[in-house]
């Protein structure tokens, strides 16, 4: 118990800790109760977390297996709730409202309920910080708890290039630095990046950090174009790209980069997919928009092209995602980017294990005595791990099936509550408002296809349920409410 406490605390106080540049907007701006607001809600919760913290300092702090993925959920249940107190307090939103933008952000998956024509620049700060924020807690997770697990056939192999073991969970706090500063690294390039491109500084920061959490919360009103150009749109989706494929990939690339390929055919799917579909957006959008020039148009589509894969729903302008029918860009989202990277989605990896071992089944039942291992570039996919994988993916189309029965029942007529519950799942959750038919958009309660702004309470609710299950890969959820197992410990 003493180790959950000890990483509830740890990740609440550094929830809070990445309140203080957003303090330092406010302070700049002028607008100095502000300022005070959010120092004194930052400090509060920094000290509550030490608190905790040096109150079971010298006691055994050790987490096994069970009570690891009881820490994992409690994080992504509690500390959402933690951060709705300070949207809460300072934006000024509804407690129901408060949790869900929190959880949006924390999810990456880049709803927001904040009015941006008015909000101060400080919380329009706070509230992209808590989306990066977000993104490096995705990473750890995967990397320290879901991949050691083995849920949805994740595999751990590769996690030696940070922890040195494969299979052994660590909740070691001196294990995620290695992680941190690899994500600090590529928001910092980023940033730099789109200030040479001519982005202003607080927008630059804050679009840097967006793109590398694959994240879709614009920190303005309006189409991105009138503050990105097309230098900057072209950055914007090198970031989102950087932040689809795999932490370890990376690295891989830099240290043996004639391997790579070889190596990795996710990453080569990914980059292919992101290359064809930049293509197709293009000609869609050189048709629609009758001869317009091709550099604008090329970096309009590889923009598109990147976030769709990497589920965050960036467009440069509204309707560029529409231009494809919405069974195709959902089928996207869906899919989703990279085994350890921040996106959501089923993953390539899981996909492309499906698919191949369909066709070693299928092709047994022209040699039924035939011995084949399934393979996928350095993974080797084992039967346990494709049975995780078929739960995983069964499970994940019962969870978007009820939560499209559920907004449907609650908030859109029944294709919109397909849309969202698919756009919630994939943590891609801008997808959903940028599909709605233009004749929906000038009433934004309409009962059809209504604005995420305008839910009901409960519509809310659902999406709050749906974006955590998305980001815990949906199993470890199942695994921890298995009543039976902590009644008979």
């Amino acid at each position: 118990m003493l180790g959950i406490l000890h990483v509830l605390a740890v990740s609440v106080g550094g929830l809070f800790a990445m309140m203080v540049p957003a303090v330092l907007f406010a302070i700049a701006d002028g607008m100095r109760d502000l300022a005070f607001s959010m120092l004194l809600v930052s400090s509060l919760g920094v000290f509550a977390a030490l608190m905790v913290l040096g109150s079971i300092a010298g006691f055994p702090r050790r987490l096994g297996r069970s009570e690891g993925y009881l820490a994992l959920v409690a994080i992504w249940f509690l500390l959402p709730i933690v951060a709705a107190i300070s949207f809460k307090t300072l934006a000024g939103l509804s407690w129901i409202d408060g949790w869900f933008e929190a959880v949006s952000a924390l999810t990456t998956s880049g709803a927001t309920l904040l009015t941006r024509e008015t909000a101060p620049r400080a919380i329009l700060f706070w509230r992209a910080s808590v989306e990066w924020y977000g993104g490096f807690l995705t990473l750890v997770s995967i990397i320290h708890v879901l991949a050691p697990g083995g849920f949805g056939g994740l595999p751990a192999g590769d996690r030696r290039m940070v922890t040195g073991h494969s299979s052994d969970m660590t909740i070691d706090l001196a294990g995620f630095r290695d992680v941190f500063w690899q994500y600090l690294l590529m928001t910092l390039i980023v940033f730099i990046a789109l200030m040479l491109t001519g982005v202003e500084g607080p927008f630059a920061a804050m679009m840097s950090m967006i793109a590398i959490a694959t994240g879709g919360f614009l920190p303005f009103d309006g189409a991105l174009e009138q503050h990105a150009g097309p230098m900057a749109q072209i950055v914007l989706a090198v970031g989102l790209a950087v932040g689809t494929v795999s932490v370890f990939w990376r690295r891989r690339l830099l240290r043996t980069p004639r391997h790579f390929i070889a190596a990795n055919p996710e990453a080569v799917i990914i980059g292919t997919g992101i290359l064809v579909l930049a293509v197709l957006f293009a000609a869609r959008l050189s048709a629609v928009s009758g001869g317009a020039e091709l550099g604008p148009v090329f970096a309009e589509s590889l923009l598109a092209a990147a976030s769709l894969i990497a589920t965050s729903g960036i467009e440069s302008r509204p309707g560029v995602l529409a231009l494809w029918p919405e069974i195709i860009v959902l089928l996207i989202v869906l899919v989703g980017g990279g085994i350890y990277s921040t996106t959501g989605g089923f993953k390539v990896y899981r996909i492309s294990a499906m698919a191949i071992h369909s066709a070693r089944e299928l092709n047994r039942l022209i040699y039924p005595n035939s011995v084949s291992s399934l393979r996928f570039g350095t993974h080797r996919i084992d039967e346990p791990s494709m049975r995780a994988i078929w739960t995983y993916f069964v499970l994940s189309l019962l969870v978007i099936a009820a939560a499209a029965m559920a907004l449907t029942l609650a908030a859109t007529d029944f294709e919109a509550g397909i849309a969202m519950a698919i756009a919630f799942f994939a943590n891609a959750a801008p997808v959903y408002e940028a599909l709605i038919p233009p004749v929906f958009t000038t009433d934004p309660a309409n009962p059809a296809w209504p604005q995420l702004i305008a839910m009901p309470a409960s519509a809310k609710i659902v999406g709050i349920v749906v974006m955590t299950m998305g980001r815990l890969e949906v199993m470890v959820v199942f695994a921890v409410l298995n009543l039976r197992y902590w009644m008979t410990r």
